[in-house]
């Protein structure tokens, strides 16, 4: 089956993918569809899908607008195709007028699936270098295909993935792999599945706001799907700190540190959703106690994990963390959790269990602590201009909150 590629060749090849699914004997009725699915999963590899689980492939989230590309605003659809969404009647119309849906939508239904099902393929092709399995992941920036994609196993692809990436198989490939093998899977897919600003800002490789939709729909798919993202990441984040990358030379270790970085703040944005943070912390159960329940353990799970990353952070060499940006990613992210779990009244200070050095505390506290709760409360990416003035009121805080407790300890001595 031929590849979608960027360039001259895109049409071409797109047709190709639309010949191979129009020419192909696509059975019809439910669960021959069904069983169809089942038989490609097993194919490539992955579990089968059965039929009292199909609905978590399809929980009610709403889909991205496929022309302005607003996340989780896509309430309607194109009534030929049904493949295409969008977040207002205006933006169908300019779509159908200048976005080229006209054009596309007699065969729309038909290059969705062909998109969907070739990038599953291609994810789950692990006879491919790394970097060709995830390089054209943006054929699913489009709703349609990537429910398609969804139905045809991309979740469980996406999980391998992100072990793989967790079980530090990434630092193997960055450190010792060719150029094709140089590839964080939780990079690709935080930067290019889950970007919430994939048709405002295309060929852009950071990105304010994740697409809640997509990332609710992974993190509910399966129990193992949060900590492997989490871990994932937080492996990702380590590898500028290995001696070999470091001696590679300022350049190469520059762009390992930018990746890292992107997988860190890409889990800023993720926090930021309260769809999906709820999703992470509180579970699938809409009964407070059992939500309660299931935070502190997730709550729990989070403090473990995070304090292991801090010690690395502590014991890492000079230079190897440019300008400490990851670790203040780490304790960004150590807040955000923080401001959450008080929100859905799971725990009260998360950030006591963490095992942070005096000094670190100080940052945690007049850094990460309002840079945090800003991009919440915010819900996007703080600009530089209210990432600095954040920092500002939160120095100022912080002295306040010490000088009110230096008064409070000198009255009790007087009081003695």
């Amino acid at each position: 089956m031929p590849n979608a590629s960027g360039g001259a060749d895109e049409a071409e090849a797109l047709d190709k993918l639309v010949d191979f699914v129009a020419n192909h004997d696509f059975v019809s009725g439910e669960e021959k569809h069904v069983e169809e699915i089942r038989a490609e999963r097993q194919a490539l590899g992955l579990a089968p899908l059965p039929p009292d689980e199909r609905h978590l492939n399809y929980v009610a989230d709403v889909a991205s607008c496929d022309f302005c590309g607003t996340p989780e605003a896509g309430k309607h659809h194109c009534s030929r195709c049904k493949c295409a969404f969008y977040c207002s009647a205006e933006c169908q119309k300019k779509d159908w007028k200048v976005g080229g849906h006209k054009a596309a939508c007699p065969h729309f239904e038909e290059t969705c699936q062909a998109l969907g099902r070739q990038t599953v393929a291609d994810m789950a092709d692990e006879s491919k270098p790394p970097l060709l399995r995830v390089q054209q992941l943006e054929r699913l920036d489009g709703e349609g295909a990537y429910k398609v994609a969804v139905e045809h196993g991309l979740h469980d692809v996406i999980l391998k993935m992100l072990k793989d990436d967790a079980e530090a198989a990434a630092l193997v490939r960055f450190r010792d792999g060719q150029a094709y093998d140089r590839a964080s899977y939780a990079h690709f897919i935080m930067m290019t599945l889950w970007r919430g600003q994939r048709h405002a800002r295309a060929g852009s490789t950071s990105f304010g706001k994740c697409d809640g939709g997509r990332v609710k729909r992974f993190i509910r798919s399966s129990t193992q799907a949060f900590p492997a993202l989490w871990e994932a990441c937080l492996a990702v984040a380590k590898i500028p700190l290995d001696d070999g990358i470091y001696r590679a030379g300022p350049a190469y270790h520059q762009e390992v540190h930018q990746i890292a970085r992107d997988c860190l703040a890409g889990l800023s944005q993720i926090f930021t959703n309260d769809g999906v943070s709820k999703a992470i912390l509180c579970g699938p159960s809409k009964e407070k106690d059992e939500a309660v329940a299931f935070g502190k353990d997730r709550i729990e799970y989070l403090a473990l994990t995070t304090n292991r990353i801090i010690k690395v952070f502590n014991g890492a060499k000079e230079g190897r963390d440019v300008r400490d940006v990851l670790e203040g990613y780490i304790y960004q992210n150590t807040a955000m959790i923080a401001y959450r779990a008080r929100e859905y009244g799971i725990d009260e200070d998360f950030a006591s269990c963490l095992e942070m050095k005096p000094e670190s505390q100080v940052l945690y506290q007049t850094i990460a602590v309002p840079l945090g709760e800003g991009t919440i409360k915010k819900g996007f990416a703080l600009s530089g201009a209210e990432a600095q003035a954040a920092m500002r009121a939160g120095a100022a805080q912080y002295k306040q909150e010490k000088k009110a407790s230096k008064k409070k300890g000198k009255g009790k001595k007087g009081r003695r």
